[in-house]
């Protein structure tokens, strides 16, 4: 008797998809990991390098529950599948926040460290997020492949829309910065530089 059935073509595809991010997120973790070792590890630990860590190391964490959950769903299934999919939903949500935080806290910088700058984006980001959640209700089981609903699109274009604008506010500064100043600060620059 045949074991196939219909979504195991779906779980390969994203098993498949998972190994390749793996591949280059161990590639950029390669050639930034000396950035890493000069702007972290011999700073004190503080909210932002717990943020950084967070952002830093745990995708590898989800990749790999992404890879687990694929093959075993194809073969045998998945023991205590409710525990699983909660805990992976945990480390996508933190990873998700963490990157966003981090983004918050650079495009912080490059502002100036304007308090009223740093208000502003984490009400922007804060309501967001909480839209995010309640579209995608954590609850709801998630397969691995992304047929969660409609509500999906939804959920990322506005985790994009989150990043276009900080994005674009990093670009306006620095477009400002450069036609004001000939030569910028060297931890400004490597931010700027670095996006």
């Amino acid at each position: 008797m045949n074991n196939y059935f219909p979504d195991s073509v779906g779980f390969q595809t994203v098993a498949y998809i998972a190994v390749a991010s793996i591949a280059v997120l161990l590639f950029d973790f390669i050639i930034t990991f000396d950035s890493e070792v000069r702007w972290t590890w011999g700073r004190g630990w503080g909210i932002t390098r717990i943020i950084f860590i967070v952002s830093r190391y745990l995708p590898f964490v989800g990749l790999a529950m992404t890879v687990y959950y694929s093959v075993g769903s194809t073969h045998e299934g998945i023991p205590n599948h409710g525990t699983f999919t909660d805990v992976y939903d945990g480390v996508r949500w933190l990873g998700i926040a963490a990157s966003e935080l981090l983004l918050v806290l650079r495009t912080y910088v490059v502002w100036g460290c304007d308090k009223r700058f740093l208000i502003f984006t984490l009400i922007f980001t804060t309501v967001i997020s909480v839209v995010v959640l309640v579209i995608s209700d954590i609850g709801a089981n998630s397969t691995g492949v992304f047929e969660e609903g409609h509500n999906s699109s939804i959920v990322y274009g506005l985790l994009m829309l989150v990043e276009l604008v900080l994005m674009a506010l990093t670009l306006y500064k620095r477009c400002k910065s450069f036609r004001s100043f000939y030569y910028l600060h060297p931890t400004l620059d490597f931010l700027l530089a670095h996006s």
